[in-house]
């Protein structure tokens, strides 16, 4: 049975505050109106009253002895009655009587007259993904309220939300199990048997050691394991992932004794078929944890190895633009000397070292994996010159028109 605190049945507050009270209980003037049509004694006018504003603010009606001293205090107070006159009409003909024109007044239907069906469909179509019978039952509540139907007592709620929830269960443990062999039921009731002094079940319960990659073995080996005790995704194809978690939470509850005492097979086989497959799945999911770790270490070493590369080339890249600067400083001095121009060049590769040095110095530059913000900024100034200053030693160009090299 679910506990009425956990869930969202109204109840009276113990105590409100001067701004609760007149925000719930102050009647307007057309429910004044409605009190003086039906009720004429003080007792009754506060009877009606009261079961008026209890509806409002609970959703059904609430038994005159059960209604807090605070708001009966209030309501005296708002009919203009002495607070000592508590008494309330106790006739149950006239409480029917206010029981309907309240209804009437409301537009609120009974229970009785549809409120059961309400709940049992509404229920129904939740179970088969909801759990929490707390959950289930503020469904009921919330779709009795949408459709304006007076709530019963939490009790009668509470046992028709477990009567379909435990239905919507039968249903799915027979799902589960319409395909098991009995091979394969021959497995899973193995997972209860002694072995080497211990039941595969609590070998399930145990995990490896933390999921790093230094235990990376004993995670493998156990995946392997599990998944060689039976291929659980099949039974499990069209039941939602919440109920498969539930289930698989039941069964990691229970211990060996209160699982072979199950007598529903479809019930135990179904839990332990939930058990297994949440043991594969998280140990699947630390593996990948594990290689995603990996990778991102991988990355975070890779990186700054790049960093240590790229302060390593950038002095041999600020030496090659140095060169290419010195290349255009001297083409700009003799642009009509062919000759001049070519000594020169030959002149600046001496002063560093030479051709082939520069050349090395190059294939070096130009197999550095640079970022790409770097690689685009030296990009024009290395790969597009140096094969031209090659061009320049050998002899093989000349000044096109307006200066410029061909």
């Amino acid at each position: 049975m679910a506990s009425i605190e956990r869930t969202a049945y109204p109840r009276f507050k113990p105590s409100l505050t001067a701004n609760e009270l007149q925000t719930l209980y102050c009647p307007t003037d057309d429910e004044r109106a409605f009190i003086a049509t039906h009720a004429r004694g003080d007792a009754q006018q506060l009877t009606l009253l009261t079961l008026l504003k209890g509806q409002q603010h609970l959703g059904y009606l609430p038994a005159l002895a059960e209604v807090p001293e605070q708001i009966r205090v209030y309501l005296c107070q708002q009919l203009h009655l002495l607070p000592l006159v508590f008494s309330h009409v106790d006739a149950e003909k006239t409480l029917y009587r206010y029981r309907h024109v309240i209804r009437t007044y409301l537009d609120i239907k009974p229970y009785e007259d549809g409120g059961k069906t309400v709940v049992e469909t509404a229920v129904q179509h939740a179970a088969s993904t909801m759990s929490d019978p707390a959950d289930l039952i503020n469904l009921a509540v919330e779709h009795l309220i949408q459709q304006r139907f007076e709530l019963p007592a939490f009790s009668t709620l509470d046992r028709l939300v477990m009567h379909v929830r435990h239905e919507v269960h039968q249903d799915l443990y027979t799902r589960i199990t319409a395909s098991l062999e009995a091979s394969e039921r021959a497995r899973l009731d193995a997972l209860l048997h002694l072995r080497d002094g211990r039941t595969d079940f609590n070998r399930i319960k145990d995990t490896p050691r933390q999921a790093t990659l230094k235990h990376l073995r004993q995670w493998t080996t156990r995946l392997t394991w599990l998944e060689a005790l039976l291929p659980t995704h099949p039974f499990l194809t069209d039941i939602a992932h919440t109920k498969v978690q539930q289930f698989a939470a039941e069964a990691a509850a229970l211990d060996v004794g209160d699982m072979r005492d199950i007598q529903h097979q479809p019930r135990r086989y179904s839990l332990l078929i939930c058990f297994l497959y949440q043991a594969q799945v998280q140990t699947r999911d630390a593996l990948v944890e594990m290689l995603l770790k990996r990778v991102r270490r991988t990355t975070t070493a890779a990186k700054k190895h790049l960093q240590e590369l790229h302060d390593q080339h950038r002095e041999r890249e600020e030496q090659m633009l140095a060169v290419f600067a010195n290349v255009i400083e001297e083409t700009i001095h003799t642009p009509d000397d062919n000759a001049a121009l070519g000594q020169g060049v030959r002149d600046i590769f001496k002063d560093y070292g030479g051709a082939e040095a520069l050349r090395a110095r190059y294939e070096q530059v130009s197999a550095q994996p640079f970022q790409h913000g770097h690689r685009c900024a030296i990009n024009l100034a290395v790969d597009t010159w140096l094969p031209f200053l090659y061009a320049v030693l050998s002899g093989g160009f000349f000044l096109g028109p307006r200066g410029c090299l061909r």
